[in-house]
């Protein structure tokens, strides 16, 4: 698995921070041909970014748009398993308002929604070990 796919993991699962997510996953994407299974996980990434951050109009339309570019690569690419994601992260919105789809709100106003976390499963458990031991490289030494 590329490092970067794996700092992707990393960002996403261990610290939440998907806005690195999304720079690491863009960059190879950028490198890879532009993949449209990446661009899926990109999106899932900004999509969870602009719901915690209370862009929900913005971020549901984003995932609409991500599942979209996974579902030809279900169940699973590259050990990742893209069916669970996609339910974890439906279930996420189905627990926001609907009302809310359209809105952008307060930070605070998703926080008290308490919102399940969502958690990228693979399906190797030696990766899964090795992603808890990742360190990412930073993206401005790679070449």
């Amino acid at each position: 698995m590329d490092d970067r796919l794996m700092s992707y993991l990393y960002f996403f699962n261990q610290k939440q921070d998907y806005y690195e997510c999304h720079e690491y996953g863009e960059s190879l994407w950028l490198d890879t041909g532009r993949p449209i299974v990446l661009k899926g996980l990109i999106q899932a990434a900004v999509c969870l970014y602009h719901l915690h951050n209370g862009n929900v109009r913005g971020g549901y339309a984003m995932w609409l748009r991500a599942r979209s570019y996974l579902a030809p690569s279900l169940p699973v690419y590259e050990h990742i398993d893209l069916s669970q994601l996609c339910k974890d992260i439906d279930q996420v919105f189905a627990r926001v308002p609907t009302a809310f789809h359209d809105l952008i709100v307060a930070p605070e106003t998703i926080t008290d929604l308490h919102l399940p976390d969502v958690y990228i499963q693979l399906t190797d458990p030696l990766l899964q070990t090795a992603l808890q031991l990742h360190t990412p490289a930073p993206l401005e030494d790679r070449k």
